[in-house]
């Protein structure tokens, strides 16, 4: 099982130094708030977000959103980080003036930006999301802490 989100808040400021930005600073941690509403909101557009993005193949839990934000009167742009490393471009799609609009929501212009996201806005976000990432394994230390002992 892995960790919530809110556990590897502590790694944000890690993930920030080594990426050169100052610790605590509200852009560096923009994917750790990101990453929890996407994972853990009731509010209808959040749970639409995680609907569209398990269609897409992502597993929700070990995701990470580096952001969305408006981006126009019907759009939120946003980047996710898969768990296999890959990143994902993409615009969320819904009418914020209808009521119950962002239950209706819709993902378009999906690109897979693996390659070249270093040249997208926010890209020092990205990669201090890669950093601050779950892991993509279990490691030998957890192993060894599941493995009763003899009495």
């Amino acid at each position: 099982m892995l960790i919530p989100a809110e556990l590897y808040e502590d790694w944000g400021p890690l993930a920030s130094l080594l990426n050169g930005h100052s610790p605590g600073s509200r852009k560096s941690l923009m994917y750790v708030k990101c990453t929890r509403l996407m994972r853990a909101s009731q509010f209808s557009l959040w749970a639409r977000l995680r609907e569209l993005l398990a269609e897409r193949g992502l597993t929700i839990s070990t995701t990470v959103l580096v952001y969305l934000f408006p981006d126009g009167p019907e759009t939120e742009t946003g980047v996710v980080l898969s768990d296999g490393g890959r990143v994902y471009r993409f615009d969320l799609m819904y009418d914020r003036m209808r009521e119950e609009g962002d239950r209706n929501a819709l993902i378009e212009h999906w690109q897979d930006i693996t390659s070249h996201w270093q040249t997208y806005p926010f890209s020092s976000e990205i990669a201090d999301a890669f950093i601050w990432r779950p892991p993509l394994q279990r490691t030998y230390l957890d192993l060894v802490e599941e493995t009763p002992r003899a009495s």
